[in-house]
């Protein structure tokens, strides 16, 4: 009985926040003793996401990646609690306490200067992103039902059906007024889209990761880390090993976040209302990012 209650904490926010604390103090003490040349043999990564896009499927395959260690470090342009934009100073000051080895989950925004940092620091950058149409789904039953810390939970859960909660995250702020930066989802993922374009981040889409082309993709993405271990040591890696391990390290069930992770889960829900408003503000948007050909859909 006592591990059965021990395991119900454990999904908590409160379980997650305390191990986090105590990891944060642990990161600091190891950050006091870091050499430069140690983030040449053991680069760091970021698992950046635009949030609802698979953040825990990308830490789950990159955690088995050789002389990594995940201390459960997030990075956030808006965190939960604030619903703030971070200023630039806090933000720089955060990626530059990533210690070698180390992985950090992120919704990071698009900045020059935190591309420039990351690369100083030999940071393996991964962005994941999403049919926009699944995200806003997946964003309406999270925040209505599953994260109630969230600034915007209580009005996601003031509004009576998931449809309307649906069109919320479709239009934001111009649906229903809220005191925070809550634009349509266009304009949100806008604020990202510039790292699917940098050099040194390896941009992949969720759908790829849940598809037949997910050995490949895992396979290049570990070599795209494995390029910045400047060590002999790397050498004696198996490739096909080391993505059997990411492959078999993929346990959807164990996000506190999951709900469904499907492909195209939107047509189970979308109205011809919801299909209107995401043409009108990000139909474009999924065509350039390559989810359609065109408008008809």
């Amino acid at each position: 009985m006592d591990r059965l209650i021990f395991n119900k904490f454990k999904k908590t926010a409160l379980y997650r926040k305390s191990i986090a604390f105590l990891m944060e103090f642990y990161r600091k003490l190891k950050k006091i003793l870091v050499k430069p040349d140690e983030y040449v043999k053991y680069p760091p990564i970021l698992a950046n996401s635009f949030p609802k896009s698979g953040t825990h499927l990308l830490l789950q395959i990159i955690e088995p990646f050789p002389k990594v260690r995940n201390y459960k470090k997030f990075i956030a342009s808006m965190p939960t609690i604030t619903f703030r934009e971070r200023s630039k100073i806090n933000t720089i000051k955060l990626i530059n306490s990533i210690l070698p080895g180390e992985i950090v989950a992120a919704h990071l925004f698009y900045d020059e200067d935190y591309h420039k940092v990351l690369i100083k620091l030999n940071v393996a950058h991964f962005f994941i992103y999403r049919d926009l149409r699944d995200v806003v789904v997946s964003e309406a039953f999270y925040l209505s039902k599953m994260n109630r810390w969230h600034r915007l939970h209580k009005y996601f859960k003031s509004l009576s059906s998931i449809e309307d909660q649906i069109m919320f995250s479709i239009k934001g702020n111009s649906f229903l007024k809220t005191p925070y930066d809550y634009p349509n989802i266009a304009e949100r993922f806008k604020r990202y889209a510039k790292w699917i374009r940098c050099q040194n981040v390896f941009s992949l889409k969720y759908e790829d990761l849940i598809s037949e082309k997910k050995r490949e993709v895992i396979t290049n993405m570990i070599q795209f880390y494995l390029y910045r271990i400047k060590d002999k040591r790397k050498e004696g890696y198996n490739l096909n090993e080391l993505v059997q391990k990411s492959l078999e390290n993929i346990n959807p069930e164990k996000s506190h976040t999951f709900r469904r992770g499907e492909r195209g889960n939107w047509k189970k829900f979308f109205t011809e209302e919801h299909k209107k408003a995401m043409k009108e503000v990000a139909g474009d948007l999924l065509i350039k990012l390559g989810f359609e050909k065109d408008l008809d859909w």
